[in-house]
């Protein structure tokens, strides 16, 4: 019924599937740190929280992290980071992720979501590599690296090739939607259609804050 669980690998290599994602999301922590100020650090911490706890998606999290001033193009790629980040760390610990006994239960309940919306969409289920793209790619299809990394395994993907294929759904979707939601504000913002109380928040006249190069 779900995803066949493999046994579990030498200590060594078990170490380096757990160290590794972790290393890469403390070197993604501390470039968000070191390149943006404190006043937005701290926010796109929270939203990245929000993004990865149903059910907030990126068509949500990107549209307010751009009218809290973060660069449109560095919330799109923050989120890519997010499901890139998801997608190694399911890949490596897949077999590992599913006896954890807090995460299992949720994890097989979201495989079972993921297989019914393949049966019932038998094609997208057809388009296997671009299935995963899609999903990851159209909100309303699915999710980002954790949900895309269940359908690769379901679909019968390498972990090579799904890692790929929610890296390229995610850079399409992320910047498509904060390329259109940077647009829209910016609109709304010259237009004066925005209540005064909102306007003043999100259409500073300083515009977004500049994101530092160290």
């Amino acid at each position: 019924m779900f995803p066949e669980i493999a046994p579990l690998p030498p200590r060594s290599w078990r170490a380096f599937t757990l160290l590794f994602p972790v290393a890469v999301t403390v070197a993604f922590v501390i470039v968000l740190f070191l390149t943006l100020p404190q006043e937005l650090f701290f926010p796109l911490a929270g939203l990245i929280v929000a993004y990865l706890l149903p059910p907030a998606g990126k068509e949500t999290v990107i549209p307010v992290g751009i009218a809290l001033g973060i660069p449109w193009w560095y919330m799109a790629l923050a989120i890519v980071a997010v499901d890139m980040i998801a997608a190694l760390f399911m890949a490596l610990n897949f077999d590992l992720l599913y006896r954890v006994p807090w995460l299992g239960p949720l994890l097989s309940d979201l495989t079972k979501k993921t297989r019914q919306l393949l049966f019932s969409h038998r094609w997208l289920a057809s388009l296997w590599f671009f299935a995963v793209v899609l999903m990851v790619m159209v909100p309303v299809l699915g999710s980002g690296g954790v949900r895309g990394s269940i359908a690769g395994r379901l679909l019968g993907l390498s972990p090579l090739l799904t890692i790929l294929a929610i890296g390229a759904g995610s850079l399409i979707g992320c910047f498509g939607i904060a390329l259109g939601s940077d647009m829209a504000l910016s609109l709304l913002c010259a237009n004066g259609t925005l209540p005064p109380e909102i306007a003043g928040a999100v259409c500073g006249g300083a515009g977004p804050v500049a994101v530092m190069v160290p």
